[in-house]
């Protein structure tokens, strides 16, 4: 990767922040556009450059650009909102081609817009903008549908907006959450679109990065657990924001010290709350979440409390949430249950260490058969939950083994409502080698 791609990113980063900032005839506006043309003629002296989008990353041709280049994150969320895929500059670029295309990006997304004619009305000339194939975006069509990748790449900018304030947190810093209060949002107007498709990304996993991951998945249940006993808008924002963040004790310790690794177990709640105190939020949900999420209603759990303390409706939410993730991927190397072993765990629960009405809310969320699940059918074939159906004992499976036990080469969607095959079984996903996120 050459210095150009990274100039480039970190150009066209500050030349979108100052179309936020400035009119077009502050000095810093202009100076914003002046920097984007230099470094886009800097970067096509030998031909043309290509800047790549791929599941929420950006790519000088086929190498990937540091997650660290200033402006990374917001260019590559302002091209996966247009569906653009990848924008090719030519030589001859020029301070009109950078005011259109900055003009052109700043659009609000619709469906309606048309990228091609709009860069063509502002008279632009050296950049040519590819787009995630349209596809058939209808349920059923599987990894290659531009919905499915659009999702993953908010999933992995959230990633690394996550593992960005993180860091800057674990080294005692202050940080902004704006950027990732923006990618909260847009997962959030996602999941009012296709509630099942989002929730299917919290069974994505990584093993070197557990503790992060986890972050993510919690705040993904949580959302549909907001959604389920009909949280308003600003209030499903504050939860989910606050269920991000409910771990964030954890980065003052050294997670390759298993010495520390205890330790934080205990006493990471305290250290979060301290930890979001510091940045002086508006919103004291996340300190409260961090604090308290692992306080049970019948006076167990810790830290230690008053005997009439009361946690938040969102830190009990977020308990609830954090209970099933851990039993469905344990850190602990315990052999985890199953989705729908783990929700009956979570009702079971339910009085004792977890709240239960929001234990109820969330097994109504989920289903009998929560997304994810590896299941059995009685005709042999073996597949995974992808969505709910109006009967929950009759959910959407995508197949993945047929019924003699070989792997299909295209996954088919079954709605088991509507035949007379059922579920005989939930297994393990671990038991058959099924990286359930990549089937989803």
């Amino acid at each position: 990767m050459s210095q150009f791609a990274t100039d480039v990113v970190m150009a066209l980063g500050g030349a979108r922040k100052a179309v936020q900032l400035y009119p077009p005839t502050h000095p810093a506006y202009i100076e914003a556009m002046q920097l984007l043309a230099s470094s886009v003629v800097n970067a096509t002296s030998e031909g043309t450059f290509a800047l790549n989008l791929h599941l929420g990353r950006l790519y000088d041709g086929s190498v990937v650009i540091p997650e660290e280049a200033h402006g990374m994150e917001s260019v590559a969320h302002a091209l996966e909102e247009h569906r653009i895929e990848s924008l090719s500059f030519d030589p001859g670029f020029t301070l009109d081609d950078a005011l259109g295309l900055i003009d052109v990006l700043s659009v609000k997304p619709g469906p309606d817009l048309d990228v091609d004619a709009e860069l063509e009305k502002r008279g632009v000339r050296h950049v040519i903008a590819a787009y995630l194939a349209k596809g058939d975006e209808e349920e059923g069509d599987g990894d290659g549908s531009a919905k499915h990748k659009q999702d993953r790449a908010l999933h992995g900018r959230l990633v690394s907006a996550v593992r960005s304030l993180s860091d800057q947190l674990a080294t005692g810093g202050t940080a902004d959450l704006s950027q990732t209060t923006s990618l909260v949002e847009g997962l959030l107007d996602r999941m009012m679109e296709d509630q099942a498709a989002v929730i299917g990304l919290a069974t994505i996993r990584s093993v070197d990065e557990r503790a992060l991951f986890h972050s993510l998945s919690v705040m993904i249940y949580t959302a549909a657990l907001g959604l389920q006993i009909g949280l308003p808008e600003d209030g499903l924002l504050r939860l989910t924001a606050a269920a991000l963040l409910h771990d964030i004790g954890k980065t003052a310790f050294h997670t390759d010290d298993d010495m520390q690794i205890e330790i934080a177990e205990t006493l990471h709640p305290r250290v979060g709350a301290e930890i979001l105190q510091r940045l002086v939020l508006d919103d004291p949900s996340p300190m409260l979440v961090a604090y308290e999420h692992h306080m049970a209603p019948d006076g167990s759990g810790f830290p230690e409390r008053p005997a009439d303390y009361v946690a938040h409706p969102y830190s009990r939410m977020v308990a609830v949430a954090n209970r099933f993730e851990n039993l469905t991927h344990p850190a602990n190397g315990a052999a985890p249950l199953t989705p729908d072993r783990a929700i009956v765990e979570v009702l079971r629960e339910g009085g004792t260490a977890l709240d239960p009405f929001f234990s109820r809310a969330f097994a109504g969320a989920l289903g009998v058969f929560p997304i994810g699940s590896v299941v059995r059918l009685s005709d042999q074939t073996v597949g995974v939950v992808t969505r709910p159906g109006e009967d929950p004992l009759a959910p959407r499976i995508r197949l993945v083994f047929d019924e003699h036990g070989f792997e299909l080469p295209e996954r088919l969607e079954v709605d088991l409502a509507s035949g007379d095959v059922r579920i005989v079984e939930v297994v393990p996903a671990e038991a058959l080698n099924i990286d359930v996120s990549e089937s989803l």
